[in-house]
């Protein structure tokens, strides 16, 4: 998304890095203590990175004053600074918390908007979920322009805001390495976390009745493996993304076990579009946005009971053309994703620039010195 907008005309941006919003739980510990994956990611020369430090209290009464008055005046007058030089300011949202709250409130911007990814409460429990409910309420209610990355997600949200917008999910696919040979092609493939959402038992069975196919899963582990794992289950770890797409390009499956829950109800997985982009059919889970995808999308549901052996064969056999995934990835890229959105947003830039007076017209020497328009 950032990418969008400094391709699109916003000349300075800020991210701001999400910190913890829910209460400590036992499993944090004991990823502390294991540590993580030593991958780093490319971050944008054009985006300016804040990464705030929290207390992780934010669920309790009075923790986003607490927070403010002992980790976060840097931040919020550097959000001030920030968008008062600016001729036409846009507040983008991603996960709820009570710093985006405090920013909505009091830093100055022409337009806002909160991007709903998933169903934010349900990744919480107790007081935390509690909590996460009351922010999410209280943004929709407050700002311009709400998106959805699923149509469930959508329905949901219109019972409130009957103006939200789908924008599903999609892939960078500007770059993307063309589709692999079939002689190639060897494994069953994840990319992602393995976490809550992660259906070990229906991985494990189709390891199990698949033993000559390996089962390669990329991706970091927050949940404890299963006891006695099949012999073909290879566990990759986390990896740079730069790699990912030649080990998607070894995929003969990509797999999306993902279990049916209010968790997953709304999630479209970036995963599906990863894979048919490099010509990879999926076998996925009926869940959230993969519910109303086929044999026509690429993809073939699956469940305990699966017939593994006649899956296996009928997708080794099944290929893509190249056309096909060049209109997949032309209709999937981040750049078409996100055209609603900027469009939204440079229609209010443009409507500032009236106002002011400025529209089509040089920068004054004052005005020169600003920036615009920022998000």
């Amino acid at each position: 998304m950032t990418k969008a907008f400094a391709d699109n005309g916003f000349d300075e941006i800020r991210w701001i890095d999400p910190y913890p919003t829910r209460l400590p739980v036992l499993s944090d510990l004991k990823r502390l203590r294991k540590g993580s994956a030593d991958v780093t990611h490319p971050v944008d020369p054009r985006v300016g990175v804040v990464r705030p430090t929290a207390l992780p209290i934010e669920p309790l009464p009075m923790s986003g004053v607490v927070n403010r008055l002992a980790v976060w005046r840097a931040v919020c007058d550097q959000l001030k600074t920030f968008a008062g030089g600016a001729d036409h300011c846009v507040l983008g949202i991603g996960r709820p918390s009570k710093l985006a709250d405090w920013a909505l409130r009091h830093v100055p911007h022409d337009r806002s908007f909160v991007d709903v990814l998933d169903n934010f409460p349900a990744f919480y429990r107790g007081v935390s979920s509690l909590s996460m409910r009351v922010r999410l309420r209280a943004l929709l209610e407050n700002v311009d322009d709400i998106y959805c990355s699923s149509s469930a997600l959508a329905a949901d949200v219109r019972c409130r805001r009957p103006d939200a917008v789908t924008i599903l999910n999609g892939y960078p696919t500007a770059g993307l390495p063309a589709p692999s040979e079939a002689g190639q092609r060897r494994v069953i493939g994840y990319v992602g976390a393995i976490a809550d959402w992660f259906d070990w038992p229906l991985v494990q069975s189709l390891a199990e009745a698949l033993p000559d196919v390996p089962v390669r899963l990329i991706g970091p582990e927050f949940v404890e493996r299963p006891a006695n794992l099949p012999a073909n289950i290879e566990l990759i770890g986390e990896v740079q993304q730069e790699r990912i797409a030649a080990m998607v390009q070894e995929f003969a499956v990509g797999l999306i076990p993902f279990r049916i829950n209010t968790l997953t109800a709304g999630v479209d997985p970036i995963k599906f579009y990863e894979y048919r982009s490099l010509g990879v059919p999926v076998w996925s889970t009926a869940f959230g946005e993969m519910r109303h995808r086929d044999h026509a999308d690429g993809v073939t549901h699956i469940a305990p009971g699966s017939m593994w052996r006649a899956l296996w064969d009928s997708a080794r056999t099944g290929v893509s053309t190249a056309r096909d995934i060049a209109s997949f990835r032309l209709e999937v890229d981040w750049s078409r994703r996100f055209a609603p959105m900027l469009a939204r947003s440079q229609f209010a830039a443009a409507q500032s620039k009236q106002k002011a007076g400025i529209h089509g017209l040089p920068l004054s020497p004052r005005q020169s010195q600003r920036r615009s328009p920022r998000t």
